[in-house]
């Protein structure tokens, strides 16, 4: 029998609204840092006026009388760095491993399932604070030997840690803030003396410097 608390959480506006987003991100139509701005306005919101500004400007939902169905957004990567007028234009997106420098993904970019990323002696910065997701979970996968990672994500997404890391060091600063369901990211860190840094930031909020957090 369904409880009557259950019903009522069900029914909760702010559960529906809650769920069209969920149900978005699992099409690629918001990214996750568009997600977490509109779930915290959601929660937010005291009454339906607040309740329709965290929903304005989003797409009718597919069937719904007030308009056709959408047609579907393909998450595509970043463009290619290019300059105009240019001949050349460069497309790192591909590329999975690093020996001695930098791997880099930053801005809007899609996130695919089993990502995985393997540095040697180098450094990953993963910036998904503007990624887009077309599933509830995603699984990413870092291989570090002697290398460091950096990684950055939106408020109102979980995630959980797992892998096989000796000689190395962990650094969470998840702040302060609320999960409302919503999309779940599964982080398999490995590695031999590697360091990790994981921050819970907003989309266009500074990043502190050397990241120094605590």
């Amino acid at each position: 029998m369904t409880s009557r608390a259950h019903d009522d959480s069900f029914h909760d506006p702010r559960t529906v609204a809650q769920r069209r987003l969920e149900a978005m991100v699992g099409r690629g139509e918001l990214s996750l840092s568009e997600f977490s701005d509109r779930a915290a306005k959601i929660w937010a919101a005291t009454c339906p006026a607040e309740l329709d500004v965290a929903l304005s400007g989003l797409p009718a939902e597919p069937g719904s009388p007030d308009g056709l169905q959408p047609p579907a957004r393909t998450a595509s990567a970043q463009p290619p760095a290019t300059r105009p007028g240019s001949a050349i234009t460069v497309d790192e997106s591909q590329k999975k491993t690093s020996v001695f420098d930098t791997l880099k993904r930053e801005g809007r970019w899609l996130l695919p399932d089993d990502y995985r990323l393997t540095s040697w002696m180098g450094e990953i910065y993963l910036d998904a604070r503007e990624a887009v997701v077309d599933r509830p979970r995603t699984h990413v996968q870092l291989d570090l030997w002697g290398a460091n990672a950096k990684i950055l994500l939106p408020p109102g997404v979980s995630v959980s840690i797992t892998g096989n890391r000796t000689w190395s060091e962990l650094k969470i600063d998840e702040g302060k803030y609320e999960i409302h369901g919503g999309p779940h990211l599964d982080f398999e860190i490995n590695g031999f003396m590697a360091g990790v840094k994981i921050k819970i930031l907003a989309a266009g909020e500074k990043i502190p410097k050397a990241w120094k957090w605590f």
